[in-house]
């Protein structure tokens, strides 16, 4: 049978906010509190010129330090409307948005405050009524500040142990929010095989679909948030060559490509800042460069909100 080309390619960024998450998720670790804007520009214009597509997740409520609607602890507003102006006119052209549920930390009650729970946890044992109405608080904070999601980013283990409760509570909240017939969720698998998009949830009589979408290719990135500069960018290399190689003939994404897969490729805002060092991002860059000199005609780059149209 003749190959399928192109096959669809998408960039999957989490945690994205004008802090670095890690220094309040991991507080035992030295991490850089707040992550220059610079970044958000330098990745905009790094995905403009090789016209890559994806998700790009903006937290509502980043590590409990407020709503980016109103004010964060610590974060002046000059930096936040500087990091959501980006988003809006540069990143949000070629990247879905989608909230990462609200803190990425605790779980947060209108009515009581933040919890003492992680928000995987709290989504676990919370019914699919509870889910949709906490999506759609993370829906309505991004609409206010002009970013319209069509889809969810899961923290850690979110949805792992009860996904058709996730799928159906994400599936409410569009719908109420937004009249949405269809969204999707992406959340990180343990399954060792390239997977497709997948719908998890539906509604016949209303019309409502939610689908999961799969990342084939992990954060080979992470790393570069430790160690010295130099080993940052030996690791942000060996990343890119894990990858895809320079001679564009080995790597996770040419076996994806060859085995006609999903093309989905994850990584984090902090991998790419790299605690200062924009390891990532370079390293993000010569891979996007070797993409472009190697798999053109065989990848198309597309929105999650396209993929998730090709659910299987």
């Amino acid at each position: 049978m003749a190959r399928q080309l192109p096959v669809p390619a998408s960039l999957l960024i989490d945690d994205g906010a004008p802090v670095n998450l890690m220094h309040w998720h991991c507080p035992w670790e030295t991490h850089e509190r707040l992550i220059p804007n610079r970044l958000a520009k330098q990745f905009a214009e790094l995905c403009e010129r090789h016209e890559v597509k994806g998700k790009f997740s903006v937290v509502p409520m980043p590590a409990a330090l407020g709503r980016i609607d109103q004010k964060l602890a610590g974060v002046c507003e000059r930096r936040l409307g500087g990091f959501l102006e980006i988003v809006r006119r540069q990143v949000a052209p070629r990247f879905d948005i989608t909230p990462e549920l609200l803190t990425h930390l605790v779980a947060f009650d209108p009515s009581d405050g933040f919890q003492h729970v992680y928000e995987d946890a709290w989504v676990a044992r919370a019914s699919a009524d509870e889910i949709a109405d906490y999506i759609a608080l993370a829906l309505k904070v991004l609409a206010k500040v002009g970013l319209k999601a069509n889809g969810v980013t899961s923290p850690w283990n979110t949805g792992h142990t009860n996904e058709k409760t996730y799928a159906e509570g994400i599936g409410r909240a569009f719908a109420r929010v937004q009249r949405r017939k269809m969204s999707w969720f992406f959340r990180t698998s343990s399954d060792d095989k390239p997977l497709w998009p997948s719908v998890k949830w539906r509604d016949r009589k209303r019309g409502l679909k939610v689908v999961s979408v799969p990342v084939n290719a992990g954060d080979v990135f992470w790393h570069t948030q430790y160690g010295s500069v130099a080993a940052a960018k030996r690791s942000a290399k060996r990343g890119v060559d894990q990858l895809l190689s320079a001679n564009g003939k080995q790597g996770c994404v040419r076996e994806l490509v060859d085995a006609e897969a999903p093309v989905t490729i994850l990584t984090h805002w902090q991998s790419l800042f790299s605690n200062g060092r924009m390891a990532g991002l370079a390293g993000l860059k010569l891979l996007l460069e070797r993409m472009t000199k190697h798999l053109a005609g065989e990848i198309r780059w597309m929105r999650c909100g396209e993929l998730a149209k090709l659910a299987r």
